[in-house]
């Protein structure tokens, strides 16, 4: 990074440590770096591939021993379709039934590496009931910190019941070499 803006790897380290506060043209140069494609890392392309789909979908960093379920990145059509912005899945209540299911997922496994996806069926009731499968994904950045990715798909009243019915539970988790 100290060779891509021109700056040492000393000046680097106190920037990093907040000992120093970067100039306006390291600033720039920062910046510049950061958006450019070349140089960012694989997890932020992953952030902005799920915040421009066209497909509902989020990553969150769910941490229920905290009560925390950190949205980390949103798609288009879910944001103005479904949670407006939140920030955190705790800021909706009609959202419990989903952070129920991530919560017996990260009971299952999901930090060790033992789980392989999960699907949920959910009904958000906000307003009128709105019913959802949702396919999980769990997820690492570099830093190793677990996330969930999930991909939703609308159901009508009718798919969500017979999707109930035919998986006899609203939480199906795949581990890796056994199912749940």
């Amino acid at each position: 990074m100290a060779e891509l803006i021109g700056v040492s790897q000393t000046y680097i380290s106190r920037l990093e440590s907040g000992l120093v506060e970067p100039a306006p043209h390291v600033a720039e140069a920062i910046e510049a770096l950061s958006s450019n494609p070349r140089t960012r890392s694989t997890f932020d392309d992953f952030l902005a591939t799920i915040r421009y789909s066209p497909f509902p979908s989020f990553l969150v960093q769910p941490e229920p021993e905290n009560g925390r379920y950190t949205v980390e990145a949103i798609s288009a059509a879910l944001d103005e379709d479904c949670v407006a912005a939140l920030s955190d899945l705790t800021d909706c209540e009609a959202l419990g039934q989903l952070r129920d299911q991530i919560d017996t997922i990260c009971q299952s496994g999901l930090r060790s590496g033992d789980v392989l996806s999960a699907t949920a069926f959910w009904c958000d009731t906000r307003e009128s009931p709105r019913y959802w499968a949702t396919r999980y994904t769990p997820v690492r950045d570099e830093a190793g910190q677990c996330f969930l990715h999930g991909t939703l798909s609308e159901q009508t009243a009718n798919d969500y019941a017979e999707s109930l019915r035919s998986a006899g539970t609203d939480l199906i988790i795949e581990r890796f070499g056994v199912s749940a």
